[in-house]
């Protein structure tokens, strides 16, 4: 593989995709985004969007994918024509569940109304039409940001470790001796673990509700707060309210840490994991659960199993840890 060549990044998230085209040691030398969330939609009823119709998820699927191939260009845009020969590929990385193998998502937390979509085959044709041929390699956005923290962050030399990231959903990028924690393309899907179980079977048709990421997640905490007959629009309002002393919102906020702190804990008893990083866009308001969520997983780690206590540190990526890992995946395929 040449010392200097380069692949192209791509993190799809519920709001946005952010593309990087990125070195062999991991530099990011342009970046740039497009929005996921098409215009007809913005002043859209969200009573719609939460249960969009058939024709809205196809306007919605092709506008991302048309993102997708749009980034993607404009990063490969980035290069001379001599340098653009040195591009290996390029990594997609995405909300869950899916299957890599497959290169499908199936029932995306964060893009309502999608079922199976094979988003790699559509945006490679995407890419195709506007003379961008090279190979797509897919991964869970979780895994995709361990694998950049692995390869310049904080877990770089480290075997076995966790990201946790706490955004639009909660990814969970487990790397286990060296390799994502997953089976046949699917799994690591570690934030849809139930939380709070009690009443489980009586309820068991709204599962999401009881799961890390339906509690702590932007979406968790705007739903639980719905659940609960309060109006937010989005956790940044949850969070301002929180601040100003609300008793409600910072009840939201402590059971967003409380699940935190449980994940923590099966995640340190079922890997034994070197470090923690948390990222994601929630880190912006990490303030208001993550120290909380920290002493309640070392005081619950500390009982009976304190040997298995481990360091919960913020990413040191940040939100480029996405698109840096992502673009980690032409490499670890090459």
């Amino acid at each position: 593989m040449p010392p200097n060549s380069y692949t192209i990044g791509i993190d799809l998230g519920g709001t946005k995709v952010a593309a990087a085209l990125v070195d062999a040691t991991g530099r990011i030398l342009f970046e740039t985004s497009r929005p996921t969330v098409p215009p007809e939609f913005k002043d859209a009823d969200p009573r719609k969007l939460a249960k969009p119709s058939p024709s809205d998820v196809k306007l919605h699927i092709a506008y991302v994918i048309n993102a997708l191939a749009d980034a993607a260009l404009d990063c490969a845009s980035a290069l001379d024509k001599k340098e653009a020969k040195k591009l290996l590929g390029i990594g997609l990385a995405s909300a869950g569940p899916m299957n890599i193998g497959k290169g499908e998502i199936i029932d995306p937390s964060n893009f309502n109304g999608w079922k199976k979509v094979a988003i790699v085959k559509l945006m490679a044709k995407a890419c195709l039409k506007r003379g961008l041929k090279v190979p797509i390699s897919f991964q869970n956005d979780a895994i995709a940001a361990s694998l950049g923290e692995g390869w310049t962050g904080i877990a770089k030399g480290k075997q076995t470790y966790v990201v946790v990231t706490v955004g639009t959903g909660i990814g969970t990028g487990v790397i286990l001796n060296g390799k994502p924690a997953q089976s046949n393309g699917m799994g690591s899907e570690w934030g849809h673990v139930i939380s709070n179980s009690f009443g489980f079977l009586t309820s068991a048709d709204k599962p999401y509700d009881r799961e890390v990421e339906g509690i702590a997640s932007g979406t968790g905490l705007v739903r639980q707060a719905k659940l609960r007959g309060l109006e937010f629009g989005h956790a940044h309002e949850i969070a301002e309210a929180a601040r100003s002393g609300d008793k409600n919102a910072l009840a939201l906020f402590a059971g967003a840490s409380e699940a935190l702190a449980g994940l923590f804990y099966t995640l340190s008893l079922g890997f034994n994991p070197e470090v923690f990083a948390v990222s994601g866009g929630m880190i912006a308001i990490q303030d208001l659960f993550l120290p909380q969520a920290i002493a309640l997983y070392n005081e619950a780690i500390c009982v009976k199993y304190p040997s298995f206590k481990k360091q919960i540190k913020i990413s040191k990526l940040g939100t480029k840890a996405g698109v840096i890992g992502a673009a980690r995946l032409p490499r670890l395929e090459a």
